[in-house]
């Protein structure tokens, strides 16, 4: 039986990050729209063949190959506990950096690449809406679990609502994990900061 070299996946993974930080680079630099495929192989020193062998779009090579997904025993938890509804839901998504999660400052500069344009913004909001029914089923089995009182129809416009906000809250924390990188401290996602900020943010909108 026949397998890949080990140093051959390596090769190609190296390929991938080459990709990857060329493409990111050029969009800090020049902004999204004006970035081709062209100018990411030669900054990348690849042919536009080995460039669609591993990603089929320029947004791809951007947006990275991990997107995000349910993380069931975190689901299992989440509907049998009792605490913060949107902040437990943020935990119910994973999502795989891929290979940029060894370097932290690329992966902080693909979250600002990202940011800077709203094609990508709605392109990885996208990817989220993949996820979208699942997550709002969860969060209505929690909400209908825990206040059975309630009108099923109430509690399923909350579950809808409470999803839209995840929405947001992912981007926040994203952003202030970039933001700790380049300012050269270490990234973290703090349950504690999070869950005070949308306390104090909730009191004001109500």
């Amino acid at each position: 039986m026949s397998t890949t070299p080990p140093n051959r996946r390596r090769d190609a993974v190296e390929t991938s990050v080459l990709i990857e930080r060329a493409a990111i680079d050029l969009v800090l630099e020049h902004g999204y729209e004006a970035v081709t495929v062209d100018m990411i192989c030669e900054l990348a020193g690849v042919s536009q063949r080995t460039f669609f062998n591993h990603f089929k779009t320029k947004d791809l090579a951007l947006l990275g190959p991990g997107g995000p997904a349910i993380d069931q025993r975190a689901a299992r938890a989440y509907v049998a506990a009792k605490g913060p509804l949107l902040q437990g839901a943020v935990e119910l998504i994973h999502i795989e950096p891929g290979q940029m999660a060894a370097d932290p400052t690329l992966l902080a500069a693909r979250i600002h690449a990202v940011g800077t344009s709203p094609a990508l913004v709605a392109r990885q909001m996208e990817r989220l809406s993949m996820i979208e029914e699942e997550l709002e089923e969860i969060i209505q089995l929690r909400l209908r679990t825990q206040w059975p009182e309630e009108d099923a129809s109430d509690l399923s416009a909350q579950a809808e609502l409470i999803t839209h906000l995840l929405a947001g809250v992912m981007r926040f924390i994203a952003m202030s994990w970039a933001d700790d990188v380049r300012r050269g401290q270490e990234p973290k996602i703090d349950p504690v900061h999070v869950r005070s900020t949308l306390d104090s943010t909730i009191r004001k909108l109500v």
